[in-house]
Order: C-alpha cells, then structure tokens, then sequence
C-alpha cells in the first residue's frame, strides 16, 4: 500500500515538473520570435510592467555559465529562463540564441530550432558551433543536402585534425551513402514502371 503511494507521488511529481517545462517552453516559443525591442510606454507604465532587469556584461558572462551548467544539468526550466534573460539584454548573443536552439531540438522542435540556428549565423556568419547544431536539426529532420552544406562550412571554421571535425566528416560521409541509396532506389522504382 505505502509502495503505491509513494509510486503515485513520484509520478506526479514527474508530470508535475514536466507540465511546467513544456509550459515554459511554449512561453518561449511565444515570445522567441517577436522582435526583442521595447514598446514605448509612458514611465509609469513601464514601471508597472517591467521585465527582468537588464544584465551588465559581466552578469551576462555568470548568467551564461549558469545557463550552461542548468542545461548540462537537465534543468531545461532554469537554462531556458537564464538564456532568455541575456536576449532581453543582448538580443544579438549568438551563443544564447544557439543554446536555446539546443532546448528546442531536445523538444523535437528542429524547425524552430533551425529558425534560432540562421538568426544566430546572420549575426554572425562565422559561429561554428550554430553550423554544427544548425547540420544536427537538418539532418534529423532528413535534409542531406541543408545538414551535408552547414557541415561544410562548419568545417571551415575548425581545425580540420579536431574531433568535431573527425566527426563531422563522418557525417558528411554517411548523408552522402545515404543520399546515393535514395537515389539508387528513386532510378530501380523508375525503371521498374
């Protein structure tokens, strides 16, 4: 009986905390791609609605950090909340836009994701880590051709002897197999008609 119970309890502790993460991630998915500009209001206004305070570069550095930590942590709620709070101050962080990414495509939100991944890499063509996460949602979402040309200019950026890079061509190597098999089997359907 008392095993019961608390059987009972853990699971709605579970769907308890899993509610309010999806929660959470709507909340974002919301507001993540309306532009971060503030409306003008009149200051009492502002005052009575205001939103998180604006962070100081080196509070967006510890912020950061705890984004990560929360979110190699699997506190998705807590790295979600610390990533936003650094868009409201600094709408153009690349790395938070591509973290958040991360959170979406753990969501099995790769369009979303991708949306994230491109804004990331308007601001900043050059940010190998949204072309890595950019190739990982396209391939999943089962774009050879889209994840094969973000890994490539992934590629250019790193050090071709890296590990990510080994991994990478492995990648590249297997979209390209796999594409071959789509087409071998497109010209035997083909020919069979």
């Amino acid at each position: 009986m008392k095993e019961s119970r608390s059987t009972g309890k853990i699971r709605l502790a579970i769907m308890l905390s899993s509610t309010l993460a999806v929660g959470f991630l709507l909340g974002y998915l919301a507001s993540a791609f309306v532009p971060l500009v503030p409306r003008p209001q009149s200051p009492a206004a502002s005052m009575a609605a205001a939103p998180s305070p604006k962070l100081s570069p080196s509070e967006i550095d510890a912020a950061l950090k705890a984004a990560h930590a929360s979110l190699e942590a699997g506190d998705v709620q807590a790295a979600w909340e610390k990533y936003h709070q650094i868009l409201t101050t600094d709408p153009n962080h690349v790395e938070a836009l591509t973290h958040l990414g991360i959170i979406l495509m753990a969501s099995k939100r790769p369009d979303e994701a991708i949306k994230l991944y491109d804004r990331a890499l308007r601001l900043n063509p050059q940010y190998a880590h949204a072309l890595f996460d950019k190739g990982q949602a396209l391939k999943e979402k089962g774009d050879a051709k889209g994840a094969a040309e973000a890994y490539q200019r992934f590629l250019a950026l790193v050090p071709p002897d890296s590990d990510d890079a080994k991994r990478v061509k492995g990648w590249i190597a297997e979209l390209a197999r796999s594409n071959k098999v789509q087409q071998g089997n497109g010209e035997t359907s083909r020919q069979e008609r």
